[in-house]
């Protein structure tokens, strides 16, 4: 097969998720970590129009938006499925996919992760009253995914592609003390997150800059 590239700044949840992905199908790939910067350039804009993070490419084919990314990675190679065979499951699937862009990654990574953690790394100081303002929202879609937690995984007893997702997002809310806290008061949220946070998929695909960052 030919190779594979995989573009995005390691930090972004859904690059993340992609590089979980292909970790998990054992695909070989190449990861070509880029700069936000490289966004403006004419020379990514050939790539996603859009100039969003991640972009898959191999030879003429090229691919963005996460979840069309996540599901070629998993129906292109061997490994076992990230997607549930039962069309109701595979609906609730894509309903947390759904949920993690619309809800989780605005509030979550965009306001608590990045004030708490990227904003010290930056060389720049929190917006306090945005921290509290988005704890409290990010709360509510604990709560949902507390409620509907039955097994180890969202969805059934197998890793799909709803739990590399969410997972990736809800692993930086963790890192964050609020976020974590609020974790921990809810025990099936927290055992999910510690059991994705110890597959090797999820270590390995952690971006060096935020090795140590966890609030604590």
């Amino acid at each position: 097969m030919s190779e594979l590239i995989l573009y995005g700044f390691p930090v972004s949840p859904y690059v993340r998720s992609a590089r979980i992905a292909l970790i998990e199908k054992g695909a070989d790939y190449h990861y070509n970590e880029i700069g936000l910067d490289h966004l403006a350039t004419d020379e990514y804009v050939r790539l996603n129009p859009f100039r969003k993070m991640p972009v898959l490419q191999q030879e003429n084919f090229v691919l963005y938006e996460t979840p069309a990314i996540l599901g070629y990675i998993d129906e292109a190679f061997d490994g076992a499925s990230l997607q549930p065979a039962d069309p109701k499951a595979r609906a609730q699937m894509r309903k947390w996919i759904g949920i993690s862009s619309s809800y989780l990654y605005p509030v979550g990574v965009m306001q608590l992760f990045l004030q708490r953690i990227m904003f010290p790394i930056m060389g720049n100081e929190p917006d306090e009253t945005l921290v509290e303002h988005s704890a409290n929202a990010i709360a509510q879609y604990l709560d949902v995914i507390e409620q509907e937690l039955v097994d180890t995984f969202l969805i059934g007893n197998a890793l799909s592609l709803a739990d590399i997702i969410t997972g990736a997002m809800i692993d930086y809310v963790n890192m964050t003390k609020e976020g974590s806290a609020l974790i921990h008061a809810r025990p099936k949220t927290a055992a999910w997150l510690s059991h994705l946070s110890q597959r090797e998929s999820f270590k390995q695909s952690l971006a060096g800059l935020l090795e140590g960052k966890k609030q604590r």
